[in-house]
């Protein structure tokens, strides 16, 4: 298996080196933080043999021009789903409907004030930069548990206005969202729906985007905290079907942020035949070889929204052949002297230079008394388990079971017999 990549743009006006290899890099072909990245374009992952003819191809989002998205969440509990099943939390179903890439952190502030969120952000959203990301974005839930505390609105939205321009200038897409209803304290209903206004009016001058929660009938209304459909017993936090709710408005806001892979397109081929179409950016997909055994190499060629474009292959070995095993000589044994059971797996070429190999020893009845597990086996070399036997005296028989490199079971079951005196 091996995995390479070339790369050319429109004018060469710079040369970098990149995971050992000499890139030719145009200087207007590229955004301003990229870079052609050392890629992790595979076929299977990276295994080294397939037993099947229809295998995965991509680079799990680690391409040559972007690496996986970072996404925080910062806020309190709700944005942090506190509460729902495992999985079914705001960020996770939000990532559910998002097809990107993505390394997701919450930071969730367990006061909820803005105050400390803006004191944590350095640390708890900042640092989480990546250079190569394919999008650094932050999605803020913020004004809550201020206005649980009888803050100003004002106030609030000028701290929210402080917290979204400090992440933009660490270099995150930023996303707001409004603020969801409360029964408690009496002002707070007031408070939200003013602070609410105020952000839809004015988001575009300190964030990318808004995600307008409190605008859905069925999660923002006043009062609709008290529907447990949607919300928890506490008539606070959102339950799974709420969670759901919020990263349906979620998902379409997120989609349409300026993705560097939304500006990337690839197309795939067998190595020296003809070119798929070109296609929108996918992390992972599917390819079918022709039929038959032996080595296979895949390419994929990139091309971003800057005239830069990036070739990439990778090779895997088809064997579809399933191996044989045998049992070499039946064994004769006195109790509490050593065993060894001798044993060969046969496999023909093209195969991988092992096999992963169980020895079950069964009684007379069939039931199993001994198993040994060996993994990296060399095919075709004899073999053998051994072990101090210390079964009863009576007739049993060893079998021989085997998976190859690509993970063929054999095809037939070497057994013979042991007997212990």
């Amino acid at each position: 298996m091996r995995r390479k990549q070339s790369i050319r743009g429109r004018a060469a006006a710079g040369v970098a080196l990149c995971g050992g290899l000499l890139l030719l890099l145009s200087a207007a072909a590229l955004p301003p933080a990229a870079n052609a990245l050392g890629s992790k374009f595979s076929i299977n992952d990276g295994a080294a043999y397939s037993r099947y003819s229809r295998v995965t191809v991509g680079d799990g989002g680690w391409s040559p021009f972007f690496e996986p998205g970072v996404v925080v969440w910062d806020g309190g509990s709700i944005i942090a789903g506190h509460g729902a099943d495992p999985g079914y939390e705001f960020p996770a179903q939000t990532l559910g409907l998002v097809p990107r890439v993505c390394t997701s952190s919450v930071s969730a502030t367990g006061s909820a004030v803005i105050a400390d969120m803006i004191a944590d952000a350095p640390r708890e959203v900042d640092a989480l930069h990546g250079d190569y990301a394919d999008l650094n974005l932050c999605l803020v839930h913020a004004g809550g548990g201020d206005f649980r505390r009888n803050a100003g609105v004002d106030y609030v939205h000028g701290s929210l206005q402080e917290f979204c321009q400090g992440r933009r200038a660490a270099g995150f897409t930023v996303v707001v969202l409004t603020v969801l209803p409360s029964s408690v304290p009496a002002t707070f209903e007031a408070s939200r729906q003013a602070f609410n206004d105020l952000v839809r009016d004015t988001w575009p001058s300190f964030a990318d985007g808004i995600v307008d929660i409190a605008a859905d009938p069925r999660i923002g209304d006043p009062l609709d905290n008290l529907d447990q459909k949607f919300y928890q017993a506490d008539a606070l936090h959102l339950n799974n079907a709420g969670n759901a709710v919020m990263a349906g408005v979620a998902a379409p806001v997120v989609n349409a942020l300026a993705w560097r892979s939304a500006t990337c397109e690839m197309r795939v081929r067998d190595a020296g035949l003809a070119w798929s179409a070109w296609r929108p950016y996918v992390a992972r997909s599917t390819w079918e070889f022709p039929v038959g055994d032996g080595p296979r190499t895949v390419e994929a060629e990139y091309r971003d929204g800057f005239g830069a474009s990036v070739v990439v292959w990778d090779s895997i070995r088809v064997d579809t052949v399933r191996p044989t095993t045998v049992a070499l000589k039946s064994v004769r044994v006195r109790k509490n002297k050593k065993a060894k059971l001798p044993y060969r797996v046969v496999d023909p070429q093209p195969c991988g230079p092992t096999a992963t190999v169980v020895v079950t020893v069964t009684n007379r009845a069939g039931a199993k008394v001994k198993t040994f597990t060996r993994r990296k086996v060399p095919i075709a070399v004899a073999q053998s388990v051994s072990f101090v036997c210390r079964l009863p005296k009576g007739a049993y028989r060893y079998a021989v079971t085997a998976r190859d490199t690509a993970g063929n079971p054999q095809s037939v079951i070497g057994s013979a017999r042991l007997i212990v005196r």
